[in-house]
């Protein structure tokens, strides 16, 4: 017995603790040492050396007949206990060797995470129904921030930080368009000029969010200035807004499928648009993926729309077989 850091270790032998059990069961040296193939002497020295290190007896010998003291029993009872524990941690592990079993924690920005991840985590769920999902929406800032302290075990966004170690790989394009309403001054005209749409106020996502950034690049690099009529938090707010007139907004094209089919929106036909964005997947470097997660990480490259020659050239032979 001795102390580490305030709390008392024993070191109990396992091999000498299920020896005891055998012994317990039987309460027999020599059927003990039939059944684990041992010499009696040699059961013996194990015992002998457990109730030393445990300091009490945990056999009588009364006449031909060998007895469990009250300690012994007692510690019958715990090693019970113990080797049941110990059965359940090694199923455990075993069962965390398969994808079938676990947590998979996923992040994602908010149009992505919104109207393309929850269809692919549905039919993971199919092939892995036992798999505890948590899907996390978030902006850029905060899904870098979830990656970087551990509470998600990847990501997918657009927009990568460079100055943290990341596992990166294209997942899917992303077309982002410009929205106006069915009758906007320029819903009708072909190759409107950036200069034109700079007369135009639009309706902007949070600071940190990919597609305000995008934005923000073509005016910037175009020397227009950019008018804001308001900052809105997500894309259905976004598409509300323009529908009742407040202006007009970049969005990404699979956000407004609903919208173009019932004409609520349509997409202005603007030189140097659509802008066409990937979504990428990522994880910190350091990360040791769980089985459950390497096993999702290659489920979305399999679905991706990018060409398999736009991938690492590891993982296209990964999904080209599977």
């Amino acid at each position: 017995m001795f102390q580490t850091q305030g709390v008392r270790v024993r070191n109990i032998n396992l091999h000498q603790l299920a020896t005891f059990q055998v012994v317990a069961k039987h309460c027999s040296y020599v059927r003990a040492a039939e059944e684990l193939h041992f010499s009696q002497p040699a059961v013996s020295a194990q015992i002998r050396q457990l109730e030393e290190m445990l300091g009490v007896k945990l056999f009588d010998k009364i006449g031909r007949r060998t007895h469990l003291t009250q300690a012994g029993e007692e510690l019958y009872l715990y090693s019970q206990k113990i080797f049941t524990l110990i059965d359940e941690t090694l199923d455990t592990m075993e069962a965390l060797r398969s994808p079938h079993y676990g947590r998979l924690s996923v992040g994602a920005d908010t149009t992505v995470g919104t109207y393309v991840i929850p269809k692919l985590l549905g039919k993971f769920r199919q092939m892995y129904p036992q798999v505890e999902i948590t899907l996390e929406v978030f902006n850029h800032n905060y899904l870098v921030d979830a990656l970087v302290h551990n509470r998600i075990d990847m990501g997918i966004m657009g927009r990568i930080p460079s100055d943290v170690p990341m596992f990166v790989a294209p997942f899917a394009a992303n077309e982002l368009v410009i929205v106006g309403t069915p009758s906007h001054r320029l819903a009708n005209c072909e190759g409107v000029p950036l200069t034109e749409l700079a007369r135009e106020h639009f309706l902007m996502r949070e600071e940190g969010s990919g597609t305000r950034a995008a934005l923000e690049t073509v005016f910037r690099d175009a020397g227009l200035p950019l008018l804001v009529s308001m900052q809105v938090g997500n894309n259905s707010a976004i598409k509300q807004g323009v529908q009742a007139g407040l202006g007009i907004a970049l969005i990404s094209r699979v956000a407004i499928d609903m919208e173009l089919e019932t004409n609520r929106l349509v997409m202005l036909d603007v030189d140097g648009f659509p802008v066409m964005r990937q979504w990428r997947l990522f994880h910190l470097k350091e990360k040791n993926l769980s089985a459950t997660a390497r096993a999702f990480k290659l489920f979305l490259l399999q679905h991706t729309n990018l060409p398999l020659n736009e991938l690492p050239p590891l993982l296209q032979k990964q999904v080209q077989y599977q």
